[in-house]
């Protein structure tokens, strides 16, 4: 048996959380089980879900296998009955007891978390990097993501040359004065991931937002956020960091014919972009086969787990195991995705630690690894993959 439990854990794709000390079983439900990304997309300008629909979602995410594995691990590690009353009840009691900010750092650290690389862009208005990290006690790394810049000059009355400089000095002030680490783009969610190499040529961005000024270009929004995340490519590349992009599954808007990794081959190997370091969130499930492959054959990307662990529960061991298939064990990253309280960090960080021991035992089975490769490579998945991109030692 291949015992994790000692190894540290980086969480390379999370989200922060606001203050909340005393929940109700439907509170915890709600900012557990449930995502914030609609807000996002709401702040960003586009719609969300009414009331009896979010009801309805709220109840389909409750009935989950991952939900369901998540009461289980915070009836033990409250050592309370695996009821979501229960839970709540044993929570504000520990928190009161403890104080907020002990009982975070004892949810983090019981599960072996020892780094947060947190996409402040979510949710909406952004938390203060400092608040959070006080909160968390462990060491938060921020990304800044750049469809809440994109949205922000959009509201603004500006022509083409001061948003093209507020958009490179803003990203440059996150990169070098404000402690960001590396950038992050969703425009899986807004436009898809079919973006073309071409797309960074000098009038694309300026003739894209001249006709979404004047309201005569269908398809301008598309090329100027084709255009701004291929110049957001060039500047991690100008300032050394990754670049996070979402793909695949997400929150219900999301475009997931048009979020498939392999809709990114054509620009990450195009010369001008192949040397930026790019990391695929979620590893594109469902499509996280092919995001292996990726792996395989581009230099400078690599494949985040979040997403399919936690949240698609029991089969968390045969995505990894699936991933492993083609990409370089040196190019897997674990992640979350977890959001709303602590607890979920908590949850994914034993079903991940989990699934990594049970996907590598059976390579060890199989006789494709030794067992101390096996606990070499989980040390690398776990947290020296993601270490090694952000350069955090």
């Amino acid at each position: 048996m291949l015992d994790l439990t000692e190894l540290p854990l980086v969480d390379v794709h999370c989200h922060p959380f606001t203050r909340k000390e005393a929940l109700t079983a439907d509170e915890f439900v709600n900012v557990t089980a449930f995502g914030g990304g609609s807000e996002t997309y709401l702040a960003e300008g586009g719609i969300t879900v009414d009331d009896a629909a979010r009801a309805w979602l709220q109840r389909g995410k409750r009935d989950t296998v991952y939900f369901r594995h998540m009461v289980h691990r915070l009836a033990e590690f409250l050592n309370c009955p695996p009821d979501i009353e229960a839970i709540t009840q044993a929570r504000t009691q520990a928190i009161a007891a403890e104080g907020y900010e002990a009982y975070n750092r004892r949810v983090f650290t019981s599960g072996g978390i020892s780094t947060l690389i947190v996409d402040f862009g979510n949710p909406l208005p952004p938390i203060p990097v400092e608040q959070f990290r006080a909160e968390v006690g462990i060491e938060v790394v921020p990304i800044f993501r750049i469809e809440v810049l994109i949205a922000e000059l959009l509201r603004e009355d500006i022509g083409w040359a001061e948003f093209k400089r507020l958009y490179d000095e803003r990203i440059s002030a996150a990169l070098t004065s404000e402690g960001y680490r590396g950038l992050k783009s969703i425009i899986a969610y807004r436009t898809g991931l079919e973006i073309s190499p071409l797309s960074r040529t000098p009038d694309q961005g300026l003739q894209a937002l001249t006709a979404i000024r004047r309201g005569t270009g269908g398809s301008a929004m598309k090329k100027l956020r084709d255009h701004l995340f291929c110049r957001a490519l060039e500047l991690c590349m100008e300032h050394d960091v990754p670049m996070q992009v979402h793909t695949g599954m997400g929150d219900w808007e999301v475009q997931l014919t048009a979020c498939r990794p392999a809709l990114l081959m054509d620009l990450l190997r195009f010369p001008t972009f192949r040397a930026c370091r790019v990391l695929l969130v979620h590893t594109g499930y469902p499509y996280h086969a092919e995001a292996g492959y990726m792996a395989n054959v581009l230099p400078n990307l690599w494949c985040d787990i979040s997403e399919g662990v936690p949240f698609a529960g029991g089969a968390a061991r045969r995505i990894i195991s699936e991933v492993l298939e083609m990409a370089p064990v040196s190019r897997v990253c674990y992640g979350s995705d977890a959001y709303g309280t602590a607890e979920p960090f908590y949850a994914s960080a034993k079903l991940g630690k989990r699934a990594v021991a049970q996907a590598l035992e059976a390579l060890v089975d199989d006789g494709m690894l030794s067992l101390a490769e096996a606990r070499d490579v989980a040390a690398m998945i776990l947290s020296g993959n993601a270490r090694e991109l952000y350069k955090l030692d």
